[in-house]
């Protein structure tokens, strides 16, 4: 008998990923799609020259649910792209 192997649940929520194109900062959409080479789910995102691009798991940030923290998670992506630091 062959023993199945279930992969864990894909992330929940709204996510995006923040891509910075010619001095704009953009958010892009998220979508998870499972990767058996990679072992897990992995964030792929709409750019805006309309291209599927698989994004780093560690940048992906989880949409807040109020618009003052999205301005403060907008501005600190900001601050961070613009001075070329990495998290």
């Amino acid at each position: 008998m062959k023993a199945t192997i279930r992969r864990p649940r894909r992330p929940t929520g709204h996510w995006v990923y923040y891509s910075l194109e010619e001095g704009l900062l953009w958010p892009c959409p998220v979508h998870w799609e499972w990767e058996s080479s990679y072992g897990g789910w992995l964030p792929f995102y709409c750019s805006p020259t309309l291209d599927y691009i698989a994004a780093d798991p560690s940048k992906v940030v989880k949409r807040p649910k109020t618009a003052v923290s999205t301005t403060a998670t907008v501005a600190r992506l900001r601050e961070i792209k613009l001075q070329g630091r990495e998290e």
